[in-house]
């Protein structure tokens, strides 16, 4: 696994280039969930999605692209995945103590569920989870600004393009700012009347390509300020995307 850091300051954002083979790719896109969208969850934004959470999920348990999505992400991958990025993890939760302790002097456990830990786990093992989300986003549809949940340690994207949008830089678009979120607060800067106070505040640097096979990541910290813009594309196309998240 080899990772091509992007970024380290202030925030660390970093990319595993052909982390899919071409038959996995093409496994993955050919059997991409296609949910009816009164079985996905709507933001007002316009963009649906279900997780690996849901009833949605667990009811496509044997769709081709969750049984390989579940076969590449297990836990090996993310063991492997946290001892190459924990120096930076470490740093991006400095003024987290409890969270150091769970990353320094205790042995990582990482599973998709939540299991009740019994009392030599609570004392010995953290057990971080990690879960799916299949994105799916049209025309004009947009995710604003802002730093994810206070559990998330890691968010990882690969991108599903048809031609008409391969390549056009609709990934993910992130910012240096230095307006600390680690509570995720939502501050609406997308909307009109906060134009002023974002275009002072924040300043774009780094959007994603939406490419096949990469995977593209980015650590959770107070200043991880990402978004997808307004999506200027054609009606007829959607922006798929599969998300993986690692929490605390």
């Amino acid at each position: 696994m080899k990772i091509n850091f992007l970024q380290k300051k202030p925030f660390c954002i970093f990319e595993i280039e052909n982390f899919l083979t071409d038959d996995q790719y093409k496994t993955l896109y050919d059997n991409f969930p296609n949910i009816s969208a009164d079985k996905l969850i709507k933001s007002k934004d316009l963009k649906y999605s279900f997780t690996s959470n849901s009833d949605t999920y667990q009811n496509n348990k044997n769709n081709e692209c969750i049984i390989l999505l579940e076969k590449i992400f297990d836990e090996s991958f993310f063991l492997k995945l946290l001892k190459q990025v924990k120096k930076e993890i470490l740093i991006s939760r400095k003024n987290k103590p409890m969270n150091l302790i769970s990353l320094i002097f205790r042995k990582i456990k990482v599973n998709n569920t939540l299991k009740k830990k019994n009392f030599l786990e609570k004392i010995f093992y953290s057990c971080f989870k990690y879960t799916f989300e299949f994105s799916y986003m049209d025309k004009n549809s947009c995710i604003p600004p802002h730093t994810d949940s206070m559990a998330k340690m890691i968010s990882m994207m690969m991108y599903f393009p048809t031609k008409e949008i391969e390549n056009q830089k609709i990934g993910t678009t992130f910012y240096n700012s230095e307006y600390k979120n680690f509570q995720n607060k939502s501050l609406g800067l997308f909307l009109k009347e906060n134009k002023f106070f974002f275009k002072k505040h924040f300043e774009e640097t780094i959007t994603f390509p939406y490419k096949k096979k990469n995977l593209y990541c980015f650590i959770k910290s107070d200043l991880s300020w990402h978004s997808v813009k307004h999506l200027d594309i054609p009606a007829s196309v959607t922006r798929k995307s599969i998300n993986i998240n690692l929490n605390m």
